[in-house]
């Protein structure tokens, strides 16, 4: 039998974490853009000018619904990262250096895991979703995109999930089914406008630290992540029994 139990377990939740800009700080809004990141627009800068200025027009061709999906956008950016030369080291640097938000790894080591199962969903890396589930004891995590390096620290190959927008929901439904929950057994944190068809979707919903799209359709806004434990406190006492 695998780590999941086969039983349904009624008191059980899923705790879904976005991960930049929730788990990880966000540094980077590329000129002219609307999405922040924390590694996504954070390879341009260290590629140079011109690979800025490459990756802002696919931002400005997403905003104007050139691409028919977010794998497509991400494919013209691998694309990117390739042409102007994107190395494992450089990537792996930028993985390694990424900031967690204050009061995260506090709040999960708080968090009461026989009620709440947390599971990252990011339209970002593999790679820092990774190092998130390492760092903080996280069983399961869905990202966008994941890079293979060959032997001359080149991009080789890829691997992408449609886990960001509205894809970030189908994820969830496929964990639900997997612990046999109930459709309304989760919780969503996230932070910014890419959040918000998966905060519309959930029973409750944080913003966190939020843009106001999303603080406009989510149950709770915070500022500081350890306030996140007191919603769920509050939640789970409201659940009649």
């Amino acid at each position: 039998m695998n780590s999941i139990e086969s039983r349904s377990q009624t008191d059980k939740k899923l705790l879904v974490l976005d991960v930049e800009g929730t788990v990880f700080k966000t540094k980077v809004r590329l000129q002219d853009t609307s999405l922040d990141s924390t590694i996504w627009q954070g390879i341009a800068p260290a590629l140079g000018p011109d690979a800025i200025e490459a990756e802002i027009a696919t931002h400005r061709r997403w905003e104007q619904g050139y691409y028919s999906s977010y794998l497509e956008w991400m494919t013209e950016t691998i694309e990117i990262h390739k042409s102007f030369g994107l190395k494992e080291p450089l990537f792996r640097e930028l993985i390694d250096n990424a900031e967690y938000n204050a009061g995260v790894a506090q709040t999960l080591a708080a968090l009461d895991r026989e009620t709440y199962e947390p599971v990252l969903v990011s339209g970002g890396f593999r790679e820092l979703a990774k190092r998130a589930q390492v760092d903080l004891g996280i069983r399961h995590a869905f990202a966008a995109c994941e890079y293979f390096f060959g032997d001359q620290d080149t991009i080789v190959g890829h691997n992408l999930l449609p886990c960001d927008f509205e894809g970030k929901t189908d994820f969830i439904e496929l964990m639900l089914r997997e612990y046999q929950l109930p459709r309304d057994a989760w919780v969503f944190v996230g932070d910014g406008r890419n959040d918000v068809p998966i905060a519309q979707h959930a029973p409750l919903s944080v913003a966190y630290g939020a843009h106001p799209d999303l603080q406009r359709v989510s149950t709770y806004s915070i500022e500081h992540f350890d306030k996140l434990l007191e919603i769920l406190s509050h939640h789970l006492a409201a659940i009649p029994t």
